[in-house]
């Protein structure tokens, strides 16, 4: 009796060691396949039920018969009302997966978490992206230069509460390069407004701008020898630049070898500039006098400023008549 209970007692060891192998090797089969089911961030569930294919997609070497098959399996139930959401741990997730797919759990791909909306459609960052640039793209097509757009702040996904809602983007201010704020509505088919959601993006407009090429002084004129032309961002441009071609003028500060040349600090070159050395004609009823004087002003033609006598070292207001002459009548 003790002999046969030691046999049955060693067959039981080896049927058990068997299905532990058996389960080793159905699983080391599963890890290696030469596919995945990716889970997003974000899902719509249509039915009572949520499916497999409803929050995975197949990455990899995986027959579409097979997929087809795998992604109309039930999972766990999906919320009750449409529009409803629920929300997913990841940990939560892969318990829930292990429960329902058993051994094909483990090709599973899952994120920190998963948000399920029962009915409507989602659209993910991606997606969005892609949005935002169509939208966008006729505007910047008015622009100069070359113009991207980079470091885009949206949401995660949005969610739709009908399949035949739209997403309808905005900027909101004005229209220029750098830091683009911006509006995401749900539009449904009636054309109302059913949420909005807030975003941005940063759009770069590359232009050829004048420079200076060398140093330029306070109140220099400027010269074509002078400019020259940089390719630089307009996104961190602090204003207007100079059109490149007026060279009647000149700058009222002193600009770096490199820098951009503002419009804002140019001025017209006036006729007579402060330091020029004038003729001061005193015009009396009957008589006419002249000397020699500093100009302690700018002006242009017509234009009252201050000389110094640079005989008598008094200070008058004279009338600019012409780039070398000043009267005082």
């Amino acid at each position: 009796m003790r002999s046969q209970y030691r046999r049955l007692k060693t067959l039981f060891a080896v049927f058990a060691c068997l299905a532990v192998l058996a389960a080793g090797v159905a699983l080391a089969a599963t890890v290696q396949a030469s596919w995945r089911l990716a889970l997003g961030s974000a899902a719509v569930a249509q039915g009572p039920r949520v499916t497999l294919g409803e929050i995975a997609r197949p990455v990899g070497d995986l027959p579409q018969q097979q997929w087809a098959s795998l992604a109309v399996i039930e999972l766990w139930q999906a919320p009750e009302e449409t529009g409803k959401q629920q929300t997913i741990t990841s940990d939560k997730l892969a318990e829930m997966l292990r429960y329902y797919l058993g051994d094909l759990a483990e090709l599973c791909v899952i994120g920190d978490h998963l948000v399920i909306q029962r009915g409507g459609r989602v659209i993910e960052g991606p997606d969005l992206e892609r949005l935002v640039v169509e939208a966008l793209t006729g505007r910047i097509s008015s622009l100069g230069g070359e113009v991207n757009l980079r470091d885009f702040r949206l949401p995660r996904q949005i969610f739709l509460s009908d399949v035949q809602s739209s997403v309808e983007v905005s900027v909101a201010g004005s229209f220029k390069p750098g830091r683009l704020s911006l509006h995401l509505t749900e539009i449904d088919a009636g054309s109302n407004v059913q949420r909005r959601y807030t975003g941005g993006v940063f759009m770069d407009q590359w232009l050829n701008v004048p420079c200076a090429d060398r140093p330029i002084n306070a109140r220099e004129r400027l010269t074509p020898d002078a400019v020259g032309f940089k390719r630089k961002n307009a996104a961190y441009l602090r204003g207007e630049p100079w059109d490149g071609r007026s060279f009647g003028q000149r700058v009222q500060r002193a600009v770096g070898g490199g820098e951009v040349l503002y419009q804002d600090n140019l001025e017209d070159v006036p006729l007579i500039s402060r330091g020029d050395l004038v003729t001061l004609v005193f015009l009396g009823r009957y008589v006419r006098l002249t000397a020699s004087a500093k100009a302690l002003e700018d002006g242009k033609l017509g234009q009252r400023i201050m000389v110094e006598n640079l005989s008598s070292k008094r200070e008058i207001a004279a009338e600019i008549s012409d780039a070398r002459t000043v009267l005082v009548r």
